[in-house]
């Protein structure tokens, strides 16, 4: 008997290839559901597996005319002779491959019903365990990828890693938790973006500023995220650690608070600052300042489902006309909320993102998730409340160890 093997995403293109190739007359002799690629069923894809055959050899049925049930012995002879068995009539040539069905013999209908149930079965059975058995994941890693979930690190994104940890890794080291850990924290520090402080071409050390004087910089997000407490310690930065001339622009003045905070910040550290209402107003205000090394400017938190804010938020952005914008985001926030926020506040124009709240989070996935794929190289984290003091450069490897040990660095576990 010949048999093929056909493979498709689903049952329905499996089963469609095998009638394309063999004909509605083919029989399924096997089907399974298994994974293809990556390790121990990680990072591969399932696929439908289909074993068919053009024809199957069945032994043919005896003609009913040559079928004489063997007696008893012990059975009386009939009292009357029986009669010769009837020939039956001919076949036509074309019919010589069909006998005529026995009474109480499955016709061929009903023989196509039959595989078609008996494959729903397996298919279901399938389903129901998963496909086929992989081998299981080394019990070293186990612990790890419950780990990254614990962080907020996506299920899809954890498999990855670990996948591409087993086979960095030898089985001697993998034994070794240690080396498990660097070997986990070299991954992720490869797959969180950075960018260099304020974007201007310097390092933390300082430095004039590459773009030159009157570089304009400014910070958007949801509200609650820390925005003008990190623009207070940004100023200070500086003003007072790099002696550069800054300018405070404030947008938030729905907060009447949050102006007199950035204000006293203002006062204390002898920078100039100006509120303002409109679009107009902003515009003059830039202006103004263009003569200072640094303007920042503060905007009110707009919530990523209020469209109208949104749009206004942008007008203002358009007035300002910044050479940086920065999104603000909590590592407070839970991983759907962060994806939302960044979804509504990216297309604004922002070019790097500030992580806040270090030291209140509980979960890190933060970095990977804001800063891979579509997202921005993170450029601040915060760590307190403390101005000037609690915030730093982002560093890729400290952040990767922040997701690595479930904590900050100023923080035990």
């Amino acid at each position: 008997m010949i048999s093929k093997i056909y493979q498709a995403a689903t049952m329905a293109e499996a089963l469609a290839e095998v009638k394309r190739d063999l004909g509605r007359s083919a029989v399924i002799l096997h089907t399974r559901r298994l994974r293809k690629g990556g390790l121990w069923g990680m990072g591969g894809r399932h696929v439908w597996e289909v074993t068919a055959s053009p024809n199957i050899n069945v032994p043919p049925r005896i003609p009913v005319a040559q079928y004489v049930p063997q007696r008893d012995a012990s059975a009386k002879a009939p009292s009357a002779p029986r009669k010769a068995p009837v020939a039956a009539p001919p076949r036509p040539a074309g019919d010589a491959a069909a006998p005529a069905p026995q009474p109480g013999a499955p016709d061929a209908a009903c023989l196509a019903r039959q595989v078609d149930e008996i494959r729903r079965m397996v298919e279901t059975l399938l389903a129901q365990r998963g496909g086929t058995e992989t081998p299981p994941m080394p019990p070293e890693l186990v612990g790890l990828r419950a780990r990254l979930i614990e962080q907020d690190v996506p299920a899809d994104a954890a498999d990855e890693l670990v996948a591409q940890l087993a086979a960095e890794l030898t089985g001697r080291q993998l034994a070794e938790p240690q080396t498990v850990r660097d070997g986990l924290r070299k991954l992720l520090a490869g797959r969180i973006r950075t960018a260099r402080p304020d974007g201007d071409g310097k390092d933390a050390d300082g430095g004039a500023a590459a773009g030159g004087a009157g570089r304009v910089v400014a910070f958007i997000g949801p509200t609650g995220v820390g925005k003008t407490t990190t623009i207070a310690k940004l100023a200070a930065r500086h003003k007072l650690h790099r002696g550069r001339s800054v300018g405070l622009i404030t947008m938030d003045t729905y907060r009447i608070a949050a102006v007199d905070q950035l204000r006293t910040y203002a006062e204390i550290i002898e920078v100039p600052i100006r509120a303002v209402l409109s679009t107009g107003e902003l515009h003059h205000a830039v202006q103004e300042m263009r003569d200072l090394d640094l303007v920042l400017i503060d905007t009110a938190g707009r919530s990523q489902n209020n469209s109208l804010r949104l749009s206004q938020l942008r007008s203002f952005l358009g007035a300002a006309r910044p050479d940086e914008v920065n999104l603000v985001i909590s590592a407070t926030s839970n991983r759907r909320c962060t994806q939302e926020v960044l979804d509504r506040f990216l297309p604004l124009g922002a070019d790097r993102i500030i992580v806040t709240k270090l030291d209140e989070a509980g979960a890190f996935g933060v970095f990977l998730n804001a800063s891979s794929g579509g997202g921005r190289p993170i450029s601040y984290v915060t760590t307190g409340q403390d101005v000037p003091d609690d915030i730093a450069p982002a560093e890729a490897n400290a952040l990767a160890d922040c997701i690595v040990r479930g904590a900050w660095a100023g923080r035990e576990q």
